[in-house]
């Protein structure tokens, strides 16, 4: 990766290998055309492929339950036709693989139809209609087959007739079946390949996103920092091609302040536009300058002319200016230039600027104390315990080892982290070590209020000696405190006030002093960063819940429902217990629509939603089945009590549309079925249920009727 760099002289040999061994020794190589790296199976361990991903019981189970509601029997081959999963088999298949016969030469009949390129919608030699399409991911292909039922009743003859031929067992299916037609299962064959394309979207992603963090964290550690730190121009020049290493070539610079720190001026520049912005400055008074140093945060100009000399940039246009600071002050600028990155890369590489800035601390503390054993030995336990967290995702776990290692940090012995809530614009208590009960985790105090509101609203640290003698203070030390002394710092993400930590009562009555703040200072910048990957790591749950929940009303959706509506007949078939299923929709809406617009309608279909949910038992499960129909499950509940609570659901429904829709009154009707009394099957209970609902309609609506 380095060979035909320049070399100036024998620092710059010294500094290439360095980068060599930092970057090249265990990292794979880029992908040039993708200016990042390599989307291929080396994204993940040297172990996990492609196949052995779909093989998992995680995705195992994934196909189990989406067989299980479309009811159809799905398998998966590799390349070379080796069955990697099997899903909720066909009873007929699996008679045709323990009969083996001839004639009913299963799997393999189906097997000439993988390797193909294409979906394809065929039939079997039992007469069973199948589909087959492949999906790729990662240079491989995984070939997918499915295998519903029989699309007409002559395809059963024939099998029926195949079986008598070959003198074969008697067939051991007794339960009634349903007659797909071709274009029924062309529906679920596109269905079920779109569901596994979303599926490996949102895990590739994910992959994608852990691996920056991955690439980019494991290109620092003490040593090389120790190294390259004494040199400022080496530390820089590392910085830039550490970026280039996981983003791709860019055009870049090195900012540092001048020798009359008048402004910062260009040190070290590479790239395509290397001679345009080898003579770019930043006066001191420069915007930019002013909001990094305001917000100790990366800048993205869109248009650099409005905060750059004219000419300075020419053709170029954006430009992502990165401050590395040295306690209050900025140490150097790192410049990207005419290229956009996306919210994640931005967040990557503010991570990776704080890394620098905390290893750079890390080498200037070093050498301030270095006469000093017991501070030196801090520095490694900081070092320590930096590393023990950067790996845990888990918020709870992750919040009290912050604590505790904050504590043990600087000789504590009580404290509480708090994170801002956002929405509600308080402070929570997420983790806490007291010597009583006056704090509980999960309490919460508004912002503005309190020491801990104080440190969020200046966002710089607070570092007391005596709360009583204090002159911003002078309260008296309250019982729960051994000591007087404490100190509050603010937890930062990007350019963001995230939280408060805050510890009291130094071990052996002591003070905390300045080296106390500076050591928790530089552990809560990883704080920041820790808490931030946990909380991109918990983006895959948050879209896995939006996904089954419908955009309008925040309910549940239909594809939700489906998969409970399963979990209750897999229950119902181990403990026996019957449920009951509800379907209602408002009479006249469409009449309601036209007469007050949409946006009348939907929120009267999101206030319809917020009556279900707080009407229904939490048992109960509440779906938008589309449209203005509404249906609920009710768990372990035979028709007798289903009616008396679907009539009162009614009625909590009818009080709230007569309070809100003065001018057209409205109504529901409701359909109400019970499995196993009128239904054995999925798509048989939602087809009684609708009977019910259309029966309700017809007889003039705004009434309830069941089976």
């Amino acid at each position: 990766m380095w060979e035909g760099r320049e070399r100036l002289s024998n620092l710059l040999d010294a500094y290439d290998a360095v980068i060599k061994s930092k970057l090249g020794k265990d990292m794979p190589a880029k992908d040039n055309d993708s200016n990042g790296y390599s989307s291929g199976s080396d994204e993940y361990s040297d172990e996990q492929t492609f196949e052995i991903l779909l093989s998992s019981n995680k995705w195992t189970e994934y196909f189990h339950e989406l067989s299980k509601t479309l009811d159809v029997e799905l398998c998966g081959y590799d390349a070379d036709g080796v069955q990697l999963f099997l899903a909720n088999e066909n009873p007929f298949c699996k008679y045709s693989r323990s009969a083996q016969s001839v004639s009913l030469d299963c799997p393999n009949s189906c097997h000439s139809f993988l390797k193909s390129d294409k979906h394809k919608i065929f039939k079997c030699q039992a007469g069973l209609t199948c589909f087959s399409f492949p999906v790729e991911r990662f240079n491989e292909t995984v070939f997918i087959i499915g295998r519903a039922g029989f699309a007409a009743y002559e395809d059963l003859l024939d099998f029926l007739k195949i079986v008598r031929e070959n003198n074969l067992p008697e067939l051991p299916i007794t339960a009634p079946f349903d007659f797909l037609d071709k274009d029924a299962i062309q529906d679920i064959s596109n269905y079920i390949y779109l569901s596994i394309d979303r599926q490996l979207g949102n895990v590739e992603a994910k992959y994608k996103l852990e691996e920056r963090f991955l690439r980019m964290t494991s290109l620092f550690d003490s040593q090389a920092f120790g190294t390259l730190s004494k040199n400022q121009q080496l530390m820089y020049r590392y910085v830039i091609d550490a970026i280039e290493f996981v983003f791709g070539k860019s055009s870049a610079a090195v900012m540092a302040l001048s020798e009359d720190a008048a402004g910062y001026k260009t040190t070290y520049s590479t790239g395509k536009h290397k001679s345009i912005i080898s003579d770019l400055t930043l006066d001191i008074n420069n915007p930019v300058i002013r909001k990094m140093k305001d917000t100790r945060a990366a800048v993205f100009i869109e248009d650099s002319g409005e905060v750059l000399a004219a000419g300075q940039l020419k053709e170029m246009e954006s430009a992502y200016f990165l401050p590395v600071f040295l306690g209050d002050e900025i140490d150097a600028v790192v410049g990207i230039f005419d290229r956009e990155f996306s919210h994640e890369d931005k967040k990557i590489l503010n991570s990776f600027r704080e890394y620098v800035q905390l290893n750079l601390e890390y080498q200037n503390l070093r050498q301030a104390v270095a006469k000093n054993r017991k501070a030196d030995e801090k520095l490694t336990y900081l070092s320590d315990i930096t590393k023990s967290i950067v790996s845990i995702l888990d918020k709870e776990r992750l919040f009290n080892t912050l604590l505790e290692k904050s504590l043990q940090l600087i000789n504590a012995e009580q404290g509480s982290l708090m994170i801002l809530d956002n929405e509600t614009s308080e402070l929570v208590v997420e983790a806490r070590k007291s010597a009583d009960d006056m704090v509980q985790e999960q309490m919460r105090f508004k912002k503005d209020e309190g020491i801990s509101g104080m440190v969020l609203e200046r966002g710089g640290s607070l570092l007391v000696e005596d709360i009583e003698k204090d002159p911003r203070f002078r309260k008296v030390n309250r019982p729960r405190y051994r000591t007087k002394s404490f100190v509050s710092v603010p937890i930062k993400i990007e350019d963001r006030l995230a939280g408060v930590l805050n510890l009291s009562d130094k071990t052996k009555g002591g003070v905390f002093n300045a080296e106390d703040l500076n050591l928790l200072e530089s552990f809560v910048s990883n704080v920041a960063i820790a808490i931030e990957r946990s909380i991109l790591f918990k983006q895959t749950e948050k879209l896995q819940k939006l996904s089954i929940t419908d955009h309008l009303t925040g309910i549940y959706n239909r594809r939700y429902l489906n998969r409970r509506l399963s979990e209750e007949i897999t229950r119902y078939n181990r403990y026996k217990h019957p449920f009951s299923f509800m379907m209602l929709d408002l009479d006249k809406f469409k009449e309601y629509n036209d007469t007050f617009g949409h946006i009348a309608g939907d929120n009267l279909l999101k206030n319809l939603a917020h009556v279900m949910e707080k009407s229904l038992r939490t048992i109960d499960i509440a779906a938008r089945f589309g449209g203005d129909e509404f249906v609920t499950i009710f768990p372990q509940t035979p028709k007798i009590d289903a009616i008396q609570i679907s009539n009162r659901l009614k009625e909590k429904i009818d009080k709230s549309l007569s309070e809100h829709n003065i001018e057209m009154p409205l109504s529901i009707s409701v359909g109400l079925a019970t499995f196993p009394d009128d239904a054995s099957s999925i798509m048989e209970l939602i087809e009684k249920t609708d009977q019910a609902l259309y029966l309700a309609k017809k007889g003039g609506g705004n009434r309830v009727v069941y089976l």
